[in-house]
């Protein structure tokens, strides 16, 4: 019976071209390279998407870290009022002192020729003078923490783009698994439309038959239908 059933009912329709299986292997994301930048890899039975970054890139991501690195130990280590009062004694306040002192020897000297040096009035006008000058030096130490806390703005600034330097060089391949996975996307915008066809099986020996037989039975040939059933074997 095994041989010969096959040949009784016919054979199984058969699917033509590629099965929904090789279709959605398709539409999984591709792997994209591009010189200068580097590529993306896809594990596709772990679902897994790697970058690779061009050595020289590397390079310069890893020169923007170091430097950046740098900065970050300089700002932990950054006392602004230190700073302030550093550069007030090194940058403003010599050149501030000698002027001061030089005003301050030249109204004596004004108020020594008037007679007026020891004098409630001289008293005044020296107190004036000092009072000036104590706005000058504050003004100065303002400027000064105005401008240490420029340079800690500027440090910051530095680290920042040392930051977002390095990340666009890592961020790159990004674009290029971007490009992969719409590639992916459009194959499986097609598997989402495909239908597989199917050649037409074959009726087998039944199928000629059983036509046969019926036609047998309505024309009272009961002959025919005996005949029609033969080939399953007789005593």
């Amino acid at each position: 019976m095994g041989g010969i059933t096959k040949s009784i009912f016919g054979s199984k329709p058969q699917q033509v071209g590629p099965s929904m299986e090789e279709v959605m292997a398709q539409a999984t994301p591709w792997g994209v390279s591009a010189a200068g930048i580097g590529g993306t890899t896809v594990d596709k039975e772990g679902r897994v998407i790697s970058t690779t970054i061009d050595p020289q890139m590397q390079a310069l991501a890893d020169m923007f870290r170091e430097r950046m690195g740098m900065q970050t130990a300089a700002i932990s280590g950054y006392d602004p009022a230190q700073a302030a009062q550093d550069y007030y004694q090194q940058y403003v306040a010599p050149d501030l002192m000698q002027q001061q002192e030089q005003e301050r020897l030249a109204l004596e000297n004004r108020l020594l020729g008037q007679g007026m040096l020891g004098a409630t009035g001289g008293a005044l006008r020296m107190g004036e003078l000092a009072r000036a000058q104590s706005a000058e030096q504050r003004a100065g130490r303002a400027g000064a923490f105005t401008q240490a806390q420029d340079l800690l703005t500027q440090m910051r600034q530095r680290e920042a783009a040392d930051l977002a330097a390095m990340a666009g060089i890592y961020e790159a391949p990004v674009g290029l698994m971007t490009t992969g996975t719409g590639i992916g996307q459009a194959m499986g915008q097609i598997a989402g439309t495909y239908k597989p066809t199917y050649t037409q099986g074959s009726s087998g020996l039944l199928g000629s038959i059983l036509p046969a037989v019926a036609g047998g039975i309505a024309t009272g040939g009961m002959a025919n239908l005996g005949k029609g059933l033969s080939f399953f074997g007789g005593k």
